[in-house]
């Protein structure tokens, strides 16, 4: 049991003692002289009612829970045999896609998510935090199609919905990585102008023909020119 739910079972059910104290002691005529006494406060009448509807909420909550609340599964049955059933458990499933989204070399499971019922469909989800940026729409099919080779390994023909969450990148880095000097020129774009230039000029740097630097459709005339 965490902290907070420790916390909130303590103070509910210090009030339903305190309530139940409150309204049994004159009842059996146990201190009545007392009670009456704080009755007569403000302060005292609305720290019992306060009590009470804590009390009375607290009892509704667990009502409600015993009625609708459905069992956790732990396990889930994966195939039928004479004599018998293979049940897997929900924590082997997630294991097992931990494993393989560890094994793709993409990054770590950071939570696997199992939903199922005892003789429904397994439904898996998974958030997975890669080592570095990805392209997505290359690597998530591969790594979708690897889960579920894996799960099926597991559940049979009762795994369901596989999804795949990308959570941001441990190392964060841009896909298209192209570099600007000063003057917001792209260098990748001059040096391969510098490069067709000289492949054209004669060794007194003088040119031999016109270039013409094509990038796609554009076409950009260049012309080199003798030093003075």
């Amino acid at each position: 049991m965490g902290g907070f739910r420790r916390l909130v079972l303590f103070v509910f059910s210090l009030a339903g003692l305190a309530c139940l104290a409150a309204l049994a002691l004159p009842w059996y005529g146990l201190y009545t002289e007392q009670i009456a006494e704080l009755e007569a406060q403000a302060s005292y009448v609305l720290a019992v009612e306060v009590c009470l509807a804590m009390t009375a909420a607290w009892l509704a909550w667990n009502l409600l829970r015993s009625l609708f609340s459905r069992r956790r599964v732990s396990s889930i049955a994966v195939m039928d045999i004479e004599g018998g059933v293979i049940t897997v458990a929900k924590s082997a499933v997630a294991s097992q896609a931990s494993h393989v989204v560890e094994a793709s070399g993409l990054g770590v499971a950071k939570h696997v998510e199992v939903k199922a019922r005892k003789r429904g469909p397994v439904d898996v989800e998974v958030r997975v935090a890669p080592y570095e940026s990805i392209d997505v729409t290359e690597q998530a099919p591969v790594l979708h199609a690897a889960l579920v080779s894996g799960l099926v390994a597991m559940c049979g023909e009762r795994l369901g919905v596989v999804s795949v969450e990308f959570l941001e990148p441990r190392d964060t880095s841009s896909l298209a990585d192209v570099s600007y000097d000063e003057d917001g020129e792209d260098e990748e774009g001059m040096a391969h102008g510098a490069s067709s230039l000289s492949g054209v000029t004669d060794g007194q740097g003088l040119a031999s023909e016109d270039v013409a630097d094509t990038t796609g459709d554009i076409t950009i005339p260049m012309r080199a020119e003798k030093e003075d």
